[in-house]
């Protein structure tokens, strides 16, 4: 008889274990959401003197320090040198409050078919 109870408490011991680790790692329980990289393209519609800033496709994208500008073949800009119907494309994290941009790059516009 004792043989028999052996075995069922590691069972019952184990299944607890189990179901304390699905609890506490279940990503249902997780405070953190995961930010999801996007990227898109099209024409600056507006940049706000005193903000920090642009419009791109009527979607706010704002530009911070870390924001990295470039142009298409890899030299640096500043956001001085972005300017209103500069075609760009944009790499950043999606928020609530609008996109933050991780890479803004400067590039041709692509050309209409007729």
């Amino acid at each position: 008889m004792k043989l028999q109870k052996i075995p069922l408490l590691k069972l019952v011991i184990l299944i607890i274990i189990l179901i304390i680790i699905l609890v506490i790692f279940h990503p249902g329980f997780s405070q953190v959401k995961s930010e999801a990289i996007i990227s898109f393209s099209g024409y600056i519609d507006n940049i706000p003197k005193d903000s920090k800033f642009i419009v791109v496709n009527e979607r706010r994208v704002f530009i911070s320090s870390n924001t990295k500008i470039a142009s298409e073949i890899g030299s640096i800009l500043k956001m001085n040198d972005l300017k209103i119907r500069l075609y760009v494309a944009i790499e950043g994290v999606q928020k609530p409050d609008g996109i933050y941009a991780e890479k803004v790059t400067v590039v041709k516009a692509p050309k209409m078919k007729p």
